[in-house]
């Protein structure tokens, strides 16, 4: 399994779908399934619907990341496991740019080969 590809591809298409707005975003529901947990600065939410809800909210209707890293490692069950840092602006204030870190566990999709899910998804804000 190529999981370093699997990562980088991952990290792109979500990155620049959730940077489309919250329209794009939308999209990005189809990563999630019911049992799919995210961590979102220390507030557990799971669930397809209740991930999306919170990745929508208006606060963050105009997002855009900067991916200064992102690492691979092959998990259990044929998953991969994704971690990506770097910075993020909101409403276009690229002169107060925010460190984040983000890890997301990947899991394939039963009876879908070469598909993954979010199973597993942390974001925090680093605060220096």
């Amino acid at each position: 399994m190529d999981f370093n590809g699997i990562a980088n591809a991952f990290a792109s298409h979500y990155y620049t779908t959730f940077d489309g707005g919250i329209a794009s975003r939308s999209n990005l529901s189809a990563l999630y399934r019911p049992e799919s947990m995210l961590t979102w600065e220390g507030n557990q939410i799971q669930g397809q619907q209740n991930i999306l809800a919170n990745l929508t909210k208006p606060e963050l209707a105009n997002v855009k990341h900067r991916v200064s890293t992102t690492d691979a490692q092959p998990s259990s069950g044929g998953g991969v496991l994704v971690s990506v840092t770097g910075t993020l602006a909101i409403d276009n204030a690229f002169d107060k740019p925010m460190l984040f870190s983000e890890v997301f566990g990947l899991q394939p999709i039963p009876g879908q080969p070469g598909g993954f899910f979010v199973y597993n998804h942390v974001f925090r804000l680093i605060l220096g």
